[in-house]
């Protein structure tokens, strides 16, 4: 029983795996993996082609992007990797911001540590990538905006300035 659970995961992981790949267009820039005490990762090969599997049982740490020399890090729960989608590969990753608060029930305040010099375009994203929020704001080391009308999840905030652009998840409680 235990064998056969086994496999059907795995199966399942493997197209959950394929899929993922797909949406960014390519396996070659896909590097996966998840360590630690709540989560593994193994390579597979099937049929020549090598997979990653990965299983995650809660998240114990901090949940971060980072991104240099063209390659994004993110660390933090699974999930399919729509960040391929939201992100400008045009643009640096390196606008700084705090956003607070986080966790959020209506208004969310940006702090900027670089002066902004342009206008400021604030995007909110679900998980699976669908824009649900656009903005555009006149240039200011501060912006307030009110998310009104969403509902209590996990969405991707993207703020872009000064041909930087600064990418969080935000939780909407």
């Amino acid at each position: 029983m235990i064998k056969k659970l086994l496999l059907i995961s795995i199966g399942f992981l493997l197209c959950t795996y394929q899929s993922v790949c797909s949406q960014n267009g390519t396996t070659q820039n896909s590097a996966r993996s998840t360590i630690g005490v709540s989560g593994s990762s193994e390579k597979i090969n099937v049929n020549n082609q090598t997979y990653v599997v990965q299983q995650s049982i809660g998240q114990a740490s901090v949940i971060g992007t980072f991104s240099s020399n063209g390659s994004t890090v993110i660390q933090g729960f699974l999930h399919p990797y729509v960040w391929s989608s939201i992100i400008d590969k045009e643009l640096p990753l390196n606008l700084t911001a705090s956003i607070y608060p986080n966790p959020f029930s209506e208004r969310l305040q940006a702090v900027f540590d670089d002066t902004v010099e342009t206008p400021i375009n604030v995007e909110v994203y679900d998980v699976l990538g669908k824009q649900v929020y656009t903005q555009q704001f006149e240039a200011s080391q501060k912006i307030d905006f009110k998310l009104y009308g969403l509902s209590d999840t996990v969405y991707i905030l993207k703020l872009t300035a000064n041909n930087k652009q600064f990418v969080q998840r935000i939780l909407k409680k």
